[in-house]
């Protein structure tokens, strides 16, 4: 389950408990009812900025490896190498 996913389903759960509770109007209540309610908006806004975030991410990635292929083909390459590299280096020569 990602950040995401968990904070959607917390901020479904507040949401429900704040519907729950629309009929208790002591001032307390109400008190934590603002706050709740106060807290769902900025995490909804979070949520949005994360989201618009990693779009604008993804359509940079995109455009750089539209304007260099050879470059993202070159770093992917390089990538590969030094993985394999990794994964074999510490084994040992058997005889």
């Amino acid at each position: 389950m990602d950040k995401n996913t968990s904070l959607s389903e917390l901020v479904a759960d507040a949401e429900a408990l704040l519907s729950k509770l629309a009929d208790v109007k002591t001032p307390d209540i109400q008190a934590l009812r603002d706050k709740v309610e106060a807290g769902i908006a900025d995490a909804k806004k979070s949520l949005s900025r994360g989201t618009d975030r990693v779009q604008e991410l993804t359509e940079s990635v995109v455009g750089y490896v539209r304007e260099n292929p050879w470059v993202a083909v070159a770093a992917g390459t390089a990538i590969a190498v030094a993985l394999i590299y990794i994964a074999f280096s510490g084994r040992a020569e058997e005889d």
